[in-house]
């Protein structure tokens, strides 16, 4: 097998309400700086949906939507490891997807992505996260979809889609309604996952906070884990550090960029545990990235 062979895949699955054309500056950064072919997908969560468009939830997504598109990757680039990177929802739907694939990716890179529950933000915020997921489920149950645009988070979406995702950030826990596997099932399959996953934090990031990046990856009891937090002024004000990375996206690509080298050097696969999790910090000036151990 030649070098250019083994090169990594890197799909980006993006937040939801967000189309992947979006990611173009990061897909071209990660080409460059990691040297691995990169593209972004559409989901269906991507929003537009409107009064009559087709219903689904997580489960369409998780079981069918993610999976036919690692099969097609690996059927395109056969013998390249295959990495999904998913930003806020799509690193959620990423890490679910992956625990459910019978042959699941070879690598996982979530990136301002936590769980929704409003327990796992600050304290300060926790009163006001709840308030907010409370009008995000009314608004979802009383309309006939999701009115995401006017509301300002997520795009339109259907019911079913926030009844998912009101779940877990009421409960904390994940469920894929109207699927044949049950919560516990879906827990446990998350624990026994056993891939590297690099999880991707923007400090100061009022969407998916320390706290909810955090408990997203707790699960993960038999994955090797390594933690990075992306600071510095370049993405813009708090509350647009949740997509403001991607518009500026060297520091994420160069933490991508090493991790990706460390573990597929020459193209192999995954093998153990790496060492123990790890925790970093990336101070990020102009474009450019120093690591620091915290």
């Amino acid at each position: 097998m030649s070098t250019a062979d083994s090169v990594p895949v890197l799909v980006v699955l993006p937040a939801m309400g967000v189309a992947g054309r979006y990611y173009s500056r990061f897909t071209e950064a990660l080409a460059l700086r990691a040297q691995v072919h990169a593209l972004a997908c559409d989901l269906l969560s991507g929003g537009g949906r409107r009064r009559g468009a087709r219903d689904f939830g997580y489960r369409e997504i998780v079981e069918h939507e993610i999976p036919a598109i690692v099969t097609g990757i690996r059927k395109r680039f056969p013998g390249r490891p295959v990495i999904l990177c998913g930003h806020s929802l799509g690193g959620q739907l990423a890490l679910l997807a992956s625990s459910r694939m019978p042959e699941p990716p070879d690598g996982l890179v979530l990136i301002a992505a936590g769980t929704a529950h409003h327990r796992a933000w600050p304290p300060g915020a926790r009163l006001k996260a709840r308030l907010i997921v409370r009008l995000i489920r009314l608004a979802a149950g009383l309309l006939p979809w999701y009115p995401g645009d006017m509301l300002g988070f997520g795009g339109d979406q259907p019911r079913r889609l926030m009844r998912d995702w009101g779940y877990n950030a009421t409960t904390g826990r994940y469920r894929l309604e109207g699927s044949s596997v049950d919560e516990a099932q879906l827990a446990k399959a998350m624990s026994s996952l056993q891939l590297p996953v690099l999880a991707v934090g923007v400090h100061g990031d009022l969407v998916a906070p320390e706290g909810a990046q955090i408990e997203l990856i707790a699960p993960l009891r038999s994955a090797c884990v390594q933690r990075v937090v992306l600071e510095g002024a370049v993405y813009g004000g708090r509350w647009r550090r949740h997509f403001g990375w991607a518009r500026n996206p060297e520091a994420a690509a160069d933490v991508i960029s090493h991790w990706v080298k460390r573990l597929w050097p020459g193209g192999p696969a995954f093998e153990g545990n790496l060492g123990d999790p790890r925790e970093s910090r990336v101070a990020s000036r102009a474009g450019q990235a120093t690591s620091a151990s915290s």
